[in-house]
């Protein structure tokens, strides 16, 4: 789970680090760019409330591979955007979908740990975000320089996929 959360912060910095492409792409200019990456905040923010809900109703083992599949397939559909549309279409996909990561994590640490390590197993997933956060910066550049943005966007939805999975196989209610 903690994967899933340094997938969020990697999903969340990657188009500051990849402007010049997908202005490029998709012919926008700086404004356009801002309003591709906020809907991935929009998305975000308003699940915050309902991610609470689902949670205690689905539980987190449903609730985090569902938001972590639905985030693989919307990274897969802003790699493979033709245009605009799909590419917000799917940077929306993946901030709403996101946004189970970090309450499933406090559920889960709630459920599995005692007590006294509910502080400690909350800051070891924010950490897990920040250094996601660090492998979209450097990491990510030398992958999109070497490859492309949209090779490198798609082994970003393929391993969110693949932590998708391996929560459904590993992760217990």
């Amino acid at each position: 789970v903690a994967l899933f959360y340094l997938m969020v912060f990697f999903h969340r910095v990657a188009p500051a680090v990849i402007t010049t492409e997908l202005m490029q792409t998709f012919g926008i200019n700086a404004s356009g760019l801002g309003n591709l990456s906020a809907l991935y905040f929009y998305a975000y923010v308003a699940m915050q409330i309902p991610t609470g809900i689902l949670a205690d109703i689905w539980g987190p083992r449903r609730l985090l591979s569902a938001g972590a599949l639905v985030a693989g397939c919307g990274a897969l559909l802003f790699a493979l955007a033709p245009n605009l549309l799909w590419a917000g279409l799917g940077r929306f996909l993946v901030g709403g979908s996101v946004a189970v990561a970090y309450v499933g994590i406090l559920k889960l640490a709630m459920n599995w740990f005692p007590s006294h390590l509910y502080a400690m197993i909350a800051g070891v997933g924010l950490m897990a975000g920040i250094v996601g956060a660090v492998f979209a910066g450097v990491p990510l550049r030398l992958l999109v320089d070497n490859f492309g943005w949209r090779p490198g966007m798609l082994t970003a939805a393929a391993a969110t996929l693949m932590i998708g999975l391996l929560v459904w196989l590993l992760v217990r209610d």
